[in-house]
């Protein structure tokens, strides 16, 4: 049985996070931004199969946020957890809109609580980033590959990657500059070259009609060819018994 491409990638964009400002004047401990933007590239991943990631309008739905489980962290570290959205409920809020995924959470009155919100309010970490599963095999619903005409700057090819459906969401998590793991770069390179050899097949020619023909002539006469040896031997072999 065929096992679907259904695979966690995480992937930066230019969304950002900010510390609330309070209405009363007070001190805010309320974390909010976009941990995903539709219509935004990516940073650029790759070197021989560079490519952008774009979100599309509707690849999130509030329908499918109310079925998971999504914790709020630093740098993708589930022992540093500062939220968790539980279907809905849960203290962090999370809302789609027309530009995206949108953030809100109340840090908690821990060390890493304290600890992210010096370094929001410091302006060290502005960026968010999520981890997410979508049907690599679905190009009409979920994922589909545009070859583009820019290049970048050592001459490569660059792809664009646009996910038109999320199927799952893990985590949001607040991070410095976008970093990704050397495996999940290579899986990702992969994905496009894999999409290029489908294009490239797809653009072949077929072989001429009259050519198959020949090539199944040519095969039926080497077995027809081995068949003739085969009984020529059981032959020899029954003449030298008797």
């Amino acid at each position: 049985m065929e096992t679907k491409k259904i695979n966690k990638r995480m992937v930066t964009l230019l969304a950002s996070v900010h510390l609330r400002e309070a209405e009363d004047g007070s001190e805010s401990r309320v974390l909010e931004g976009y941990a995903l933007k539709f219509g935004v590239r990516s940073v650029l991943m790759g070197y021989y199969y560079p490519q952008y990631e774009i979100l599309e309008p509707g690849c999130i739905t509030e329908e499918m946020l109310r079925e998971q489980r999504i914790y709020f962290t630093m740098f993708h570290n589930r022992q540093i957890v500062l939220g968790r959205w539980d279907k809905g409920e849960g203290t962090l809020k999370l809302t789609v809109d027309s530009i995206g995924l949108k953030v809100e959470c109340e840090m908690p009155h821990t060390p890493d609580g304290d600890t992210a919100l010096e370094l929001v309010r410091r302006g060290d970490l502005s960026e968010m980033s999520f981890i997410y599963s979508t049907d690599e095999d679905d190009s009409e619903n979920c994922v589909s590959y545009e070859k583009t005409e820019e290049t970048t700057e050592w001459g490569a090819t660059i792809y664009l990657r646009h996910v038109k459906k999320i199927l799952g969401i893990y985590d949001v998590t607040i991070a410095g500059n976008p970093a990704y793991e050397d495996t999940e770069i290579q899986a990702r390179e992969q994905l496009v070259k894999d999409y290029v050899k489908r294009e490239e097949e797809a653009t072949e020619e077929p072989k001429p009609e009259k050519q198959a023909d020949e090539a199944e002539t040519e095969e039926n006469e080497r077995e027809r060819k081995d068949r003739l040896r085969e009984a020529r031997k059981l032959r020899d072999i029954a003449s030298a018994l008797t």
